[in-house]
């Protein structure tokens, strides 16, 4: 008569477990936001934040807080930018009737 196997068991797995990435799109999107480049980093920002979160849709990845700051900084600065160019383009320029009236 035969003898069943002895029930094995499975060896440890010493393998570190495995992280999630963060999305690299996220952490782009806030750091162009910060560094606004006159308004298109802040474009840049807004853009690489809604894409970053469709895609940690998908994926799983990590970074979902990271770009809805990108988000948000972004329209900030954008707000700024906007107001920045406002201001520039209404106190330098060529006409205001400031010269050549022949008064």
């Amino acid at each position: 008569m035969s003898r069943p196997n002895p029930p094995t068991r499975a060896a440890p797995s010493y393998a570190p477990p495995r992280t999630q990435r963060t999305n690299k799109k996220a952490i782009w999107s806030l750091v162009f936001s910060i560094i606004w480049l006159g308004g298109l980093g802040s474009v840049a920002g807004i853009w690489l934040g809604v894409v970053a979160r469709r895609e940690m849709a998908g994926t799983g990845e990590r970074g979902a807080r990271l770009a809805i700051a990108g988000i948000i900084v972004g329209v900030i600065t954008l707000l700024f930018a906007i107001g920045y160019w406002v201001f520039v383009a209404a106190h330098t320029g060529g006409g205001g009737g400031y010269g050549g009236g022949g008064y």
